[in-house]
């Protein structure tokens, strides 16, 4: 699900916390900007890799299964850039208005019966393109009405990895529900044209702290994109 690299140790202790190992960079962001396969009307598939840069601040575990964080362990270890390199296997789904539908997070094969219902979920299935093998849901959250699509707002700005809490010596059972923070986006932007071309997906990206400033100078608002 994820690739492996050489980093620092720090990086590393943050990957074996979070549950991937990843690659730290002197300059980094996620880079998440996809094309979508519809796989029903309200189900679809992930066509590109994607990249995710986590903070080494904390690690957020869930310990009644019900997607809200119940203990933060402080980690102190450096952002760390993920790359998912199986898209095809994560499957972003919705609750339509008006349809019935009820939707919450899964974890390693099961619904969190205990979480709050959710109008998104992007999640890890099994078998590619297939809703019935959703495996883990590694974001969710609620939905917002834009001009063109909608606005994906991610609960707590959490990630949770598809497998849970690895071997550590945290003192964490392993395969316990854990998060980390996404650092540099809380929301995604997903719009559908129809007819008109694919399906997309993409990062509201946070502009760098140096780039809001040179942004309020200018008076203008702006969004980092994927080139």
């Amino acid at each position: 699900m994820y690739r492996l690299n050489n980093a620092p140790l720090g990086t590393l202790l943050t990957a074996a916390v979070i549950g991937f190992a990843a690659c730290q960079h002197a300059v980094a962001e996620s880079d998440f900007n996809t094309s979508l396969n519809m796989l029903s009307g309200s189900a679809f598939q992930l066509n590109d890799t994607f990249d995710i840069l986590y903070s080494g601040e904390n690690a957020y575990i869930d310990w009644d299964m019900d997607n809200t964080p119940d203990n933060v362990i402080p980690i102190g270890a450096p952002d760390t850039l993920a790359s998912y390199l199986d898209p095809e296997h994560y499957v972003l789904d919705f609750a339509l208005p008006g349809s019935g539908d009820v939707l919450r997070p899964w974890f390693m094969g099961s619904e969190l019966t205990a979480a709050a219902t959710v109008d998104w979920r992007l999640s890890y299935a099994s078998t590619p393109g297939d809703t019935g093998s959703i495996y883990s849901t590694i974001m969710s959250g609620s939905a917002d009405y834009v001009g063109g699509g909608l606005v994906l707002n991610i609960t707590d700005g959490l990630e949770w990895p598809v497998s849970g809490m690895p071997a550590n010596d945290l003192g964490v059972p392993e395969g316990t529900h854990v998060a980390a923070a996404i650092a540099d986006f809380t929301s995604f932007t997903f719009t559908y044209p129809g007819a008109g071309g694919p399906a997309r997906l993409e990062a509201n990206m946070i502009p760098a702290p140096g780039a809001l400033a040179l942004l309020g100078l200018g008076g203008l608002v702006a969004r980092r994109r994927r080139s």
